[in-house]
């Protein structure tokens, strides 16, 4: 690991010739290294106390020298006369100049098609690489080319807000969710997303951002807010000294059969097309809110008596305009920072929560943090193995639904003057990095490849934590399944069927795996078709072939009812039984 900290005018402070404070910070990869083909360069975005937000261009070292040091190697910190070249290659690119006050929060989407930027004045500026720049889905690699602000796609979203302290997109970057000054979490969603998706390039359309969702119920700022990865949950945190969570419902799915001729080979889907097939479903799906649960506190009882106590730091020991939460790359954990941990004996100390996914009443995991509190969360990109010795059996890598975890999520935690480096498998953590700036941290972003880390701090200093390769751990790996299929079962009269597929969705509740039915083909023109007679079935095997297909779809239906991603209790109005007149084909 290798730290550095370039003295460089980031965001200047007017005509004074000082650095602004930075308020935040995000990275997209973006381009290809001049100096070699195989390294891709980086776009950083700044902003901070003023309404200029500036984008560079980051080069980090190759793999060989990132994180390597010799005895006479110093790190550099803002506190030393820097003396040597930077470790890492860093270019102005241009200035953004759109905002009229000072900006709060920037964000990539994780298309790189967008970038998202907000502050005191309320509105969203939404920056968008050109229609005709976007190279069938090659659009990232635009950021590192542009040389003015008039390069980009400008388009300027009104919250009717005072102003907004933070950013986050949703996986499919169809959405965004932000939350205001005046105790406001709201999502906006791109009104031609599906069309632009499944279009050519040619007759794609710009962005038309609509409000979706638009809820009141923090009593102070909202700080922070995180999408879920998997799309199922919203998460918000304010000065109110409580986090909410908003369970996504998803419509009830209709029951409709689809003709399948029967000596149609059944093929079993690999994981990996089941997950994107839920995401598929999560994207298409309305954007439907169920009610929020609250996260506040926690009841113990001292002998008879039941208390009371916050989970959550005031803001008199919080010296910090940011909460930001977080969840793990795979969206088994949601991390929470500015915590307060109340021990048996001892006064409460500060810490940060760790909350199983579907089970929010209390933290599944408390990690210690120093004399301050963590004020920003922000999880690794990728996942990485278990190590080789306790890979086997795990009981603090403990899955939320129950079983083990096959890998561990790493995250870090930016106290007012530490970074933490944690996982998910140790309650230690793997590294501590402090007095590398005068005042409190802000932000902080991960490059793609997980092995940079970059800090922000209002002093208007960044710091570039640099890790070699295998130093975090081993990449977890996603092994390609081949499709397998059984044998086709002999050819037999066509016959109406309920098409199911077995996926694994988020659901809000804990234990259940959904059975959802595949969407219904679309009606066509009807025909008579002759029935061919194949063989002379006995009028009770005719009975007994439709009760069971009549139990198999009612089994289905059952699958899709107990699916409750609203988490209220919500379940959809029993429907008739229908009883089915067998057919009889021939004599």
């Amino acid at each position: 690991m290798k730290v550095e900290t370039p003295q460089i005018l980031w965001n200047s402070e007017g005509d004074k010739g000082r650095n602004a404070p930075l308020y935040s910070i995000d990275m997209l990869e973006s381009g290809i290294s001049s100096d070699s083909s195989d390294v891709y360069t980086h776009v950083l975005v700044t902003a901070g106390n003023t309404n200029v937000i500036n984008m560079w261009k980051v080069c980090f070292p190759p793999d060989h020298d990132a994180g390597s040091s010799s005895s006479s190697d110093v790190t550099t910190t803002i506190f030393q006369k820097q003396h040597k070249s930077l470790n890492n290659q860093i270019d102005y690119i241009t200035s953004l100049t759109r905002h009229e006050l000072s900006v709060n929060a920037v964000a990539f989407s994780p298309d790189g098609l967008h970038l998202a930027t907000a502050g005191e004045a309320g509105n969203i500026v939404i920056w968008s690489v050109p229609i005709g720049k976007r190279g069938n889905g090659n659009g990232r690699h635009y950021w590192s080319t542009i040389g003015q602000e008039s390069d980009l796609l400008v388009r300027i979203v009104s919250t009717h807000a005072e102003g907004v302290y933070d950013i986050s997109w949703s996986a499919d970057s169809k959405r965004f969710m932000v939350g205001t000054i005046d105790s406001l979490v709201l999502v906006y969603e791109d009104k031609y997303h599906a069309s632009n998706v499944t279009s050519h390039e040619e007759d794609q359309k710009e962005s038309d951002w609509q409000q979706v969702f638009r809820n009141g119920e923090h009593t102070s700022l909202v700080q922070g807010v995180a999408y879920d990865p998997l799309g199922a949950y919203l998460a918000s945190m304010g000065s109110d000294r409580t986090v909410r969570v908003f369970p996504r419902k998803l419509q009830p799915k209709s029951r409709k059969k689809v003709l399948r001729p029967s000596n149609s080979p059944r093929t079993v889907s690999p994981p990996q097309d089941h997950q994107r097939m839920v995401a598929r479903l999560m994207t298409e799906s309305k954007l439907d809110i169920g009610k929020a649960k609250r996260i506040t506190q926690k009841c113990t009882t001292d002998g008879t008596q039941v208390v009371k106590q916050r989970l959550f730091v005031d803001e008199a020991n919080c010296e910090s305009f940011f909460r930001r939460l977080t969840w793990t790359t795979d969206g088994a954990y949601l991390i929470t920072p500015a915590a307060l941990w109340h021990s048996d004996r001892s006064a409460p100390s500060f810490a940060t929560y760790l909350f199983a996914r579907h089970k929010f009443d209390e933290p599944c995991r408390v990690l210690p943090a120093t004399d301050k509190p963590s004020v920003v969360v922000r999880s690794n990109p990728l996942l990485f193995e278990l190590p080789e010795s306790e890979a086997v059996s795990c009981k603090e890598n403990s899955n939320p639904t129950g079983g083990s975890l096959p890998h561990r999520s790493i995250f870090a935690v930016l106290t007012l003057d530490s970074v933490l480096i944690y996982d998910t498998h140790h309650l230690e953590p793997l590294s501590v990095l402090s007095g590398l700036h005068y005042a409190g941290l802000t932000d902080c972003c991960w490059s793609r490849d997980g092995r940079n880390l970059i800090v922000s701090s209002s002093d208007g200093y960044m710091s570039i934590v640099n890790f070699a390769p295998g130093e975090l751990g081993k990449v977890l790996e996603q092994p390609n399944l081949p499709e397998t299929s059984s044998p086709a079962p002999p050819k037999v009269q066509e016959r109406l069927v309920s098409l199911k597929i077995e996926v694994t969705i988020p659901p809000c509740e804990p234990g259940q795996a959904a059975v959802l039915e595949g969407p219904p083909a679309k009606r066509a023109k009807k025909t008579r078709i002759a029935p061919t007679l194949i063989a002379t079935p006995s009028p009770q095997q005719q009975t007994q072939e439709t009760t069971n297909l009549s139990k198999e779809t009612e089994r289905v239906g059952d699958a899709v009812t107990r699916l409750s991603l609203g988490g209220d209790g919500d379940k959809p109005p029993p429907k008739k039984k229908k009883r089915v007149q067998p057919l009889l084909v021939s004599n």
